[in-house]
């Protein structure tokens, strides 16, 4: 075997590793959901406590993953992401044995410093210890192990409380963990340190107050109304931090976050495209599940089986747009790709109680191909002019940006959501009051069905009211996140229409576009 033929290889045993590691932060985030009214009655909280479980981890998921890259570049790739795993696997032991809500609390956010660590320099590690020419394919087999998690996360995660303990979700990180940290120590290569590199304290902590602010008001908003003195100072306080932070990145000569990046047009456009996709991703990722479960009545486990043949057909998608994008570049993918999404997710506002699981399984499968073709080339196009130097401060911009990204469309797609479902809530029981004739005749039928089940005359019309207002409750919860169906198409078609400005090259050698 020739050098050329050794230099085009790719180094699978390492990026095995990468692939573990994914395959572990991108489970615990959809494995965990399914368990929140589980952990409620353990831990006797309520459901404005409970939320932080979930909070806990995605706060310190963001703020951490703008120091990947500095940790990286300081103390070695391969060190920094074995400790990312040491740290993930620990939080995980804990949050297992967790005998109170604040020790789960502090083991999650234990977690979450090493699940922000793991993603953005996995995606560095790739690009370095594999040929350019062959990352497309890298990262498209990579990101099958976060499409699986989305797949399995849901069902097993159910399984594992019906059958198990709520304390198996975080037990079953522990092999797999200690598995990946010692084929990490034996298969991970060692990369160049910058010791002269330094802390940038002032970035961090602006980084750091600004991020937790603003998704803490976020997260608090809908609770504590957006008019609340604290919602408020803490927005401002975000929001000025985050200012202050671009100001001084800018000016930074060792940035934790190299605003400069954006200087590099096809970078920049790949930042924003790859968000919008990622944000009409949570949309379905994020409400399906609530149309199932609090709709249609099934359980988590049932939700999971629907959504497995769309993560099956993505997984296997990913690979192949990474093989495509090798070949022909990014931007055509992409526009397909985000064409047929934003088909199906139009498709998806019908989603009602009369659907179908055939037919839902097959419109997201639909869409579940789109997202194969477009989301990997979306986030690869924009690091393949990076030099290898400055991947690892890339991956990680890129990775807060679209954190950040999602954490807003979240927040954003709750609130339409509840807003929706407060209209139409009020709409429908405009048409079921009872001094007009439909809402009469409803409440009849009903009063009909209690007095022939025995309940007598003031025990049908408390049963017809309930089911009345049970119905009414339930469309319209079906009508508002039909609402958000469409802002998920919606999404999908401002990403087409940006991606119609980006000029990729097939040769990842020649110079980039600068602005």
């Amino acid at each position: 075997m020739n050098t050329g033929e050794l230099q085009d290889r790719i180094n699978w045993s390492a990026t095995s590793v990468i692939i573990m590691g994914t395959f572990l932060q991108g489970l615990t985030g959809n494995i965990v959901n399914v368990a929140i009214s589980k952990l409620m009655a353990v831990f006797g909280t309520n459901a404005n406590d409970i939320q932080w479980v979930l909070t806990a981890y995605m706060l310190t998921q963001g703020i951490v993953i703008a120091l990947a890259g500095y940790l990286g570049d300081k103390f070695g790739y391969k060190k920094t992401f074995v400790v990312a795993l040491a740290l993930f696997t620990l939080g995980s032991f804990l949050c297992g044995t967790s005998f109170n809500f604040n020790m789960m609390i502090v083991s999650r956010v234990l977690q979450g410093m090493g699940a922000g660590i793991i993603m953005p320099l996995g995606m560095a590690i790739c690009f370095r210890i594999n040929p350019i020419s062959r990352i497309g394919m890298v990262l498209g087999v990579w990101g099958i192990a976060g499409m699986a998690t989305m797949a399995i996360g849901p069902s097993l995660g159910g399984y594992l409380i019906e059958a198990a303990s709520w304390r198996t979700l975080f037990y079953i990180n522990v092999p797999v963990g200690l598995l990946a940290i010692f084929m990490g120590i034996a298969l991970l290569p060692e990369t160049e340190k910058n010791s002269t590199s330094t802390l940038d304290t002032a970035g961090i902590a602006t980084i750091c107050v600004g991020l937790f602010c603003l998704i803490f008001a976020l997260s608090k908003g809908n609770q504590m109304g957006w008019g609340d003195p604290v919602i408020v100072v803490m927005l401002f306080i975000g929001i000025v931090n985050l200012l202050v932070m671009v100001v001084h990145e800018l000016r930074c000569p060792e940035p934790v976050l190299d605003m400069r990046l954006f200087k590099n047009k096809l970078f920049t456009l790949s930042t924003i495209i790859s968000s919008f996709i990622q944000v009409a991703l949570i949309v379905t990722v994020y409400l399906f599940p609530l149309l199932m479960q609090s709709v249609l009545g099934q359980t988590a486990m049932q939700t999971g089986l629907v959504l497995l043949p769309s993560a099956l057909v993505t997984a296997i998608f990913m690979p192949i747009g990474g093989r495509l994008f090798d070949k022909y570049g990014a931007r055509y993918l992409i526009l397909i790709g985000v064409v047929i999404m934003t088909g199906a997710s139009y498709a998806m506002k019908d989603f009602n109680a009369s659907t179908s699981f055939n037919t839902m399984m097959f419109w997201l499968t639909i869409r579940g191909i789109g997202l194969g073709l477009a989301l990997a080339p979306a986030i690869n196009v924009g690091m393949v002019g990076i030099p290898k130097e400055s991947t690892g401060t890339a991956s990680s911009l890129g990775n807060v940006i679209r954190s950040v990204a999602s954490t807003f469309g979240i927040a954003i797609i709750t609130n339409l959501m509840q807003t929706r479902n407060t209209f139409h809530y009020a709409n429908l029981a405009q048409n079921v009051v009872l001094d007009k004739p439909d809402g009469l005749n409803m409440v009849s039928a009903l009063q009909g069905i209690g007095l022939n089940a025995g309940l007598g005359a003031q025990g049908g019309q408390i049963l017809s009211l309930s089911v009345l207002y049970k119905y009414v409750a339930q469309q319209s919860m079906v009508m508002a996140i039909s609402d958000c169906f469409i802002i998920g198409a919606v999404l999908c078609g401002i990403a087409f229409i940006i991606t119609l400005f980006l000029h990729d090259r097939k040769n990842p050698d020649l110079p980039l576009r600068k602005f």
